[in-house]
């Protein structure tokens, strides 16, 4: 008599930590650093994990002034779990010291971070607003357009950042398309959206 031919086991998530990070040595990662200080700058860092060919390790994005971080954190924090949620993974939360995210979540959370920077006070509502309505290919597109001008934490005044700023503070019901040819979403295998770290493919 024939054995039944077992069930292939389903594959397990593989194991992160905080914001969808793989628990791994020399993974690329953004690293957001809330200080204890209620006045200290947040700051958002790019880790490569190993230094890159003739550059750093680790550069620096963002420095986000305190108060600004504040008026968004929420809706980052949702955003990102509702993200980690349809992959699977565990919920996560903002707390002081090292957060460490995803690489391409991290790259969306820069965005909203660049264009909170920039934007005018009373905007800086309708521009969080805009960015959680954005596709994650769309902030991915937007991420590539502004590092390749105005990528570090130097650069909080160049025009890049307040074009982004201003594009986004349109809000998400009047907001032009930004990115006609952006790329397709990463699918895993079943058609769902994947991750970074559930996508092997070459890192940008």
């Amino acid at each position: 008599m024939n054995a039944l031919p077992r069930k292939p086991r389903p594959l397990k998530p593989a194991a992160t930590t905080d914001f969808g990070c793989p628990a791994e040595m020399f993974v690329h990662h953004v690293l957001v650093t809330i200080p204890e200080s209620r006045t200290g700058d947040v700051l958002f860092e790019e880790d490569w994990g190993v230094a890159q060919a003739g550059g750093p390790d680790r550069l620096v994005r963002c420095a986000l002034p305190r108060p600004r971080w504040n008026a968004v954190a929420t809706l980052a924090k949702q955003v990102l779990n509702d993200r980690l949620k349809e992959q699977g993974l565990p919920a996560s939360r903002w707390m002081t010291g090292e957060n460490r995210v995803e690489r391409l979540l991290g790259k969306e959370i820069i965005v909203l971070a660049w264009a909170v920077e920039a934007a005018e006070e009373e905007d800086v509502a309708p521009v969080a607003a805009a960015w959680a309505a954005l596709r994650p290919e769309e902030r991915w597109w937007l991420f590539g357009r502004v590092a390749s001008a105005a990528g570090t934490a130097a650069d909080s005044a160049a025009k890049p950042r307040r074009g982004l700023a201003l594009l986004l503070a349109a809000g998400p019901d009047r907001q032009p398309a930004v990115a006609p040819r952006a790329p397709r979403p990463l699918r895993a295998k079943g058609g769902q959206m994947a991750l970074g770290l559930l996508d092997r493919t070459p890192e940008d």
